[in-house]
């Protein structure tokens, strides 16, 4: 008895078309409920707002002894480059203040970068914070390394967000208050805008960097990782980098993963999994050129950029680990305020399952 094979229609462009024939409303529509249904990654723009004002602080702090010298009156012979930067007011505010204005300025700084760090008020402070802290370094931009640039632009992006939603002074004190903050559709929009600015320049300068060293000899060859390693310029530690640099096969594996991670960064983020790898490598990158190349403040910036792309369910649980070893050493009962947060935390994990997760 002869089988009679049944026909099966082949694959074509014209069968997908006709069986997918919704998914350009349907992907519209996600794009619409992502953007406009949940403020995504908050716990990781708090960690960004934290980490990266600390750094700040640290700097402004660190430099108080020769602020009036680098871009207070003594920058003064700066002023034709100045001119040519093009800095508008009120940018350009300190450039022909006297010393006592420039002192003013630089504690008000320091002042509103605390205040950034605690999360008060961050829709009129992070403006504020941008003005200050920009007007500073436009006084001498020559000496400013990646980080000042970085988180410039970043602090703009962040003047949209909402920064305070979680472990801040604001949220505190909504739910001391027993209020519950009203989200705006507008306001959720730019909110999830500045988080994709964010994450979408991260990219541009992990990508631009690594497609850069790779057209080097050094970066080709596995060597370009010992010249700013073994430099006097860049070694705080100077047995670490003799200990780096004397195995030639270390040197080779640093250099070609920096640029394979910077390269690859923006295309492993579309999977958990490979997301988890580029983060820890990025961050042990970081890491490296904090310590071994004494760039604290860079390095320290950037990673408190890629805080964004941890999930939230990570941050909560970090939260209540942290929580759950502080009651351990002072043997506290946990506390009303702990409490009510983790409970809101947990209502608000599902719904920002959508946002970068890792």
């Amino acid at each position: 008895m002869e089988l009679k094979k049944q026909p099966k229609n082949a694959p074509s462009i014209r069968t997908w078309i006709s069986e997918n024939r919704n998914f350009g409303f349907e992907s519209l529509n996600w794009i619409y409920r992502w953007f406009t249904e949940t403020r995504h990654a908050s716990y990781g723009l708090a960690v960004m707002r934290i980490a990266s004002g600390l750094f700040i602080l640290g700097w402004l702090l660190a430099n108080i002894p020769i602020a009036a010298k680098i871009w207070g009156p003594g920058s003064a012979y700066l002023e034709p480059y100045r001119s040519v930067l093009g800095y508008q007011w009120p940018l350009d505010i300190l450039r022909d203040a006297g010393l006592g204005f420039f002192v003013f300025w630089y504690v008000v700084a320091i002042l509103l970068s605390i205040a950034f760090i605690a999360g008060w008020q961050s829709r009129i402070i992070t403006p504020l914070f941008f003005i200050f802290y920009t007007a500073i370094n436009a006084q001498n931009t020559p000496i400013s390394d990646g980080g000042n640039y970085f988180i410039r632009i970043m602090l703009i992006y962040l003047i949209f967000a909402d920064l305070s939603k979680h472990w801040s002074m604001d949220s505190w004190l909504r739910r001391r208050s027993g209020k519950s903050e009203r989200e705006f559709e507008v306001v959720t929009v730019l909110h999830n805008l500045a988080l994709c600015l964010v994450v979408a320049q991260l990219c541009l300068v992990y990508l631009e960097a690594g497609l850069y060293k790779v057209q080097g000899k050094l970066w080709q060859n596995g060597t370009a990782m010992y010249y700013p390693v073994s430099s006097e310029a860049y070694g705080v530690f100077p047995w670490l980098s003799e200990l780096i640099t004397a195995n030639s096969w270390a040197v080779a594996l640093i250099t070609y993963v920096t640029v394979i991670a910077q390269i690859a960064f923006p295309f492993m983020l579309f999977h958990k999994i490979s997301r988890r790898i580029a983060l820890i490598t990025i961050l042990g990158m970081h890491i490296g050129i904090a310590v071994v190349m004494g760039l604290p403040f860079f390095s320290g910036i950037m990673a408190s950029a890629d805080a964004v792309l941890v999930s939230s369910a990570t941050w909560i649980a970090i939260q209540s680990w942290l929580a759950g070893r502080w009651r351990e050493a002072f043997h506290s009962k946990k506390s009303p305020a702990v409490s009510s947060e983790m409970k809101e935390t947990k209502f608000e994990e599902e719904a920002e399952k959508a946002s970068s997760a890792v």
